[in-house]
């Protein structure tokens, strides 16, 4: 055994020194061959499978109760009132951008209790008791999946959280959607949210209860992966104006009966358009069994709602049948006045119970475009619209979409422990082949080998654990200190009304959180779990700008790039002084900031409407000194537009040694589907 040990050594000494402990695993031991076949029928299974998104997919936040203490009984209830049979329960965790990046779980309890409940609001049975969330290796958003077998007669569902996150006096209980299915019949849908003993979030444009059953998470649509499809959804010609009405025109064939319109929203053709791209904020369904009958004897309704983002939108019809269903847009998505007004869609659908009539339906509209070209060589076409596919997989039920979810999590699960397995296997093996050398080698041998490699191992981790104990520390203490007190300054402005000094603690906190948020990421190491440099500054653009109108852009090739951290530090001083002008001294309403990279260069603009800087004050070298060292540090060029009373432009362009770029900055976009 030892003579083979010493004889593979010998043999791969060529190998890096990542590859011989797993050489000897495999040549004396089994069991890491049968984990690859293990790992190989897990990642085939998991291709079939839907992936949750990692970037915003719009619509609402959910529902987030703020609580005292961190230990006790904090109860969520949903109420549908009349009895049903539950057989299949789901919740979707909540997501929030935080001084970190984004928090995928926020809110979500460490330790919880799911109950299904009579109309009385007793107890009827415990569907789960789920305890440690906080330490899963790879839940990471996943929705929580609870089956029930033989189903149970109840009128209500109760969330009892345990152990809530947080920090100071602010601990969040927090969930994104609540689903409550019979038969296939979501129960919740709509129905009254309660939050006894706790306090609503403030704020209710992303935060209330009844967004905790609106059918809007942050997994994006029910699709799954059925192989290459090339017809994403339906878009419209560019119109100047939102209210140009516009109609999209089903022919079913023949009469039929359907209670339910389902519409999917299009996919944003470009990642600086938000979630929702082309959903009509206002339109009419116009129901007939002619197409002369929508004007005189057809059935019609009017709906109105806000932008559902990356989500399906359900509205109840009643009970009508009908060969041509019309839906009129009477006001257009226009999100930015220079950017044209579109209708898209991905899919229409119109339901008569489990079953989908608008199946294979013609569509015709007199505004359409024909087979326009969309990135990745896929188009936008009416034959798209009713041929059950959204814009990236094959359309399947909410239940059964979520159960394949949760069944990505177990083969991922899985897969993370195969692997934790297999390192353990190898790591054995080398301190194996560690033993066996330092009986051949002798003292000296450990002394000249052994002893100066683990202590730079011990050195490097040393210094990584140093830089992440500064950063955790900063992230904690400071972070916490610095969001209660922008809460309690919102608190004592909603009590008191505003004022100039409120303002400027706002401000003031708002401007050292982004500092700390900057410490933070520099202190981070590069990889994939780190964010990229423009994802970073739009970041830090949301929070000292949250009371502003702001817009950040960029380019394809912007997202990607990814300075030194010497760069980095130079260009963050530069930004958030740049925002820190502007909150003080430019009175502006609107801010714009866009980055751009190509030709080697990384360029940064910033402008906004606000008072400008007068010629003569912008003549002096006191005048803006702090960017201009920050520029000069950058080697970058730095350039001021500004006129009395008409805003003011700074440019900035650093020259790129060589094009990097972040890990982050690539998962970011591809998942944005850029």
């Amino acid at each position: 055994m030892v003579r083979g040990v010493v004889a593979l050594l010998v043999s791969g000494a060529s190998a890096g020194a990542a590859d011989w402990g797993e050489d000897l695993a495999r040549k004396f031991g089994g069991r890491l061959d049968a984990i690859d076949q293990e790992l190989a029928r897990i990642d085939a299974d998991l291709v079939g499978l839907p992936v949750l998104p990692r970037d915003d997919q719009g619509g609402s936040g959910g529902f987030a109760s703020l609580h005292p203490e961190p230990r006790g009984e904090f109860p969520m209830v949903v109420e549908w009132g009349e009895p049903a049979p539950v057989d299949f329960v789901a919740l979707v965790p909540a997501r929030r951008y935080e001084i970190d990046g984004l928090n995928r779980q926020y809110g979500l309890p460490d330790d919880f209790r799911v109950e299904l409940t009579d109309a009385q609001g007793e107890v009827v049975t415990t569907v789960a008791e789920v305890t440690d969330t906080w330490s899963h290796p790879v839940r990471g958003g996943h929705p929580f999946v609870f089956r029930l077998s033989p189903p149970v007669k109840a009128a209500g569902l109760r969330i009892v959280a345990q152990q809530l996150p947080g920090d100071g006096d602010r601990f969040a209980h927090a969930w994104s959607e609540a689903f409550v299915f019979s038969r296939g019949v979501d129960l919740a849908a709509g129905t009254r949210v309660g939050n006894p003993g706790g306090q609503n979030s403030a704020a209710p444009w992303q935060w209330a209860p009844e967004f905790l059953v609106d059918r809007q998470t942050p997994l994006g649509l029910p699709e799954m992966p059925a192989g290459e499809h090339r017809n994403i959804g339906w878009l419209s010609r560019g119109r100047e104006r939102a209210d140009e009405v516009t109609w999209l025109e089903l022919d079913l064939s023949e009469v039929r009966r359907f209670d339910r319109l389902r519409l999917i929203p299009a996919r944003r053709p470009t990642s600086d358009l938000p979630s929702g791209f082309g959903f009509p904020q206002t339109f009419k369904v116009k129901v007939g069994e002619q197409r002369d009958d929508f004007e005189t004897n057809g059935s019609k309704l009017e709906v109105s709602m806000r932008n559902p983002g990356h989500n399906p939108v359900e509205v109840k019809l009643g009970e009508l049948s009908g060969r041509f269903v019309r839906i009129e847009a009477t006001r257009l998505w226009k999100p930015f006045e220079s950017y044209p007004a579109f209708f898209a869609m991905s899919e229409v659908e119109l339901w008569n119970g489990p079953e989908n009539v608008a199946l294979g339906a013609r569509v015709r509209s007199p505004d359409g475009m024909g087979n326009v070209i969309a990135s990745g060589a896929r188009f936008w076409s009416t034959v798209s619209l009713c041929d059950g596919y959204g814009p990236d997989g094959k359309l399947v039920p909410t239940q059964e979409w979520l159960a394949a979810i949760d069944r990505r999590l177990a083969l991922e699960t899985e897969r993370h422990e195969l692997r934790r397995e297999a390192g353990r296997i190898i790591a054995d093996w080398r301190r194996a082949v560690f033993w066996v050398l330092g009986l051949l080698g002798g003292v000296g041998g450990v002394a000249l080998v052994v002893l100066p490699l683990r202590y730079r191992i011990r050195e490097r981790q040393q210094l990584r654990a140093v830089r992440e104990r500064i950063a955790g520390d900063l992230h904690d203490e400071v972070g916490s200190n610095l969001g209660s007190i922008q809460m309690f300054a919102d608190l004592a402005e909603g009590r008191t009304g505003p004022s100039k000094e409120l303002s400027r603690i706002q401000r003031i906190a708002a401007e050292t959180v982004s500092a700390v948020r900057d410490i933070v990421w520099l202190l981070r190491p590069q990889g994939g779990a780190r964010i990229g440099t423009v994802e970073h500054l739009r970041e830090t653009a949301s929070i000292m700008l949250e009371r502003l109108e702001w817009k950040f852009t960029a380019n394809e090739a912007a997202w990607q790039t990814e300075l030194s951290d010497e760069q980095n530090r130079h260009l963050f001083l530069y930004f958030r002084e740049a925002l820190h002008n502007i909150l003080r001294h430019s009175e502006a309403k609107t801010v714009t900031i866009h980055a751009d990279e190509g030709d080697g260069v990384f360029a940064l603009l910033i402008t906004d409407d606000g008072v400008g800087i007068p010629e003569a004050k912008r003549e002096r070298p006191a005048t803006l000194r702090a960017l201009r060292q920050r520029a000069e540090a950058l080697r970058a060029e730095f350039g001021v537009e500004s006129k009395d009373g008409d805003g003011t432009a700074l440019h900035l362009a650093i020259p790129l040694r060589k094009s990097k770029r972040s890990n982050a900055g690539i998962a970011s976009k591809a998942a944005q589907g850029a």
